[in-house]
């Protein structure tokens, strides 16, 4: 005790700070240090015993929660003489001190507003501000998403982690793909020849999306979300099965398979398909209309 109050007076008379501030700061430093040895130790030990994931991550979140609680009242009463001070100092410049922590407030009570709404939960997947992920943590001032590509490029994982404002739920759109129900909408284009068989086309279309085993499940698990979202969003369906579009163009017919998938399955259901409709088309089931066929059409006109 001695040597600290030795360090804290040549301190003083160094920096020409009085001593009581000095003295303050120093506690608070040990007391921050002291919490985070705990806090890590805590962590560790978790980390170490606790093999289920979901469970791991949550009493890690809670105990960075109690981290920052219990460090706040340890510092609130060390300064708990000085903060009529500190008050009096940041009036005289609380128009400066206003503006320069205005995201940081406007950040931190959207976070508060996020864990009383819930616009979005861990694990669903977002698109803020262009940027689409899956939720994997939240933080007093931001939350956070593991990046996925765009849906032409299969909305697949980077493994990025993007950090985003809380505020942006204010200031931005934000789509969430997995809120009412976990499946959502997707749409693949098949384009056929006009000299083709179109029903038989259709016919066989049909039948390669309804015995994906993924798709056909769908719909009776959809109905039971709808069931339960019910009465919280206005949303209907007349139909929750596949559905074919005929769309007729200059060169060929579109014929649009729409489906139920969910946006982290969407690819592989996606890629199943198609794979069925190349062995159909090798075969000469499906009568697939291709861009080499429409050069061969040209050459034909040229040469009349």
């Amino acid at each position: 005790m001695q040597y600290f109050e030795k360090f804290s007076k040549n301190l003083s008379n160094i920096t020409g700070i009085s001593k009581t501030p000095i003295e303050l700061f120093v506690y608070s430093i040990i007391a921050i240090i002291l919490i985070d040895l705990l806090y890590r130790g805590i962590i560790f030990l978790n980390n170490t015993l606790n093999k289920n994931g979901k469970k791991l991550y949550r009493i890690n979140k809670k105990t960075r929660i109690i981290k920052f609680i219990i460090t706040f009242i340890i510092l609130f009463l060390i300064w708990e003489k000085q903060i009529q001070s500190i008050i009096t100092f940041l009036s005289v410049i609380g128009a400066a001190a206003t503006l320069a922590l205005r995201d940081i407030i406007s950040n931190f009570f959207a976070g508060i507003y996020i864990q009383l709404y819930k616009p979005f939960r861990l694990e669903d997947r977002i698109e803020v501000n262009g940027e689409i992920g899956d939720v994997i943590n939240f933080n007093t001032l931001n939350f956070e998403i593991l990046e996925v590509s765009h849906k032409n490029q299969g909305e697949q994982s980077t493994g990025i982690i993007v950090q985003v404002p809380n505020s942006k739920i204010f200031t931005e759109q934000i789509k969430n793909y997995t809120k009412a129900f976990k499946y959502i909408w997707s749409e693949l284009l098949v384009k056929v020849k006009y000299d083709g068989n179109l029903k038989e086309n259709k016919r066989i279309l049909y039948e390669i999306v309804n015995e994906n085993d993924i798709v056909k499940s769908i719909p009776t698990k959809m109905q039971k979300e709808l069931n339960n979202a019910i009465g919280d969003y206005r949303i209907y369906y007349n139909n929750l099965e596949p559905i074919i579009y005929t769309e007729l163009t200059e060169e060929c017919v579109n014929l649009t398979i729409r489906y139920l998938a969910h946006p982290k399955k969407a690819r592989h259901i996606e890629s199943q398909i198609w794979n069925k409709i190349y062995e159909q088309a090798k075969e000469g089931k499906i009568d697939l209309y291709t861009v080499q066929e429409e050069n061969t059409k040209e050459e034909k006109i040229s040469k009349k």
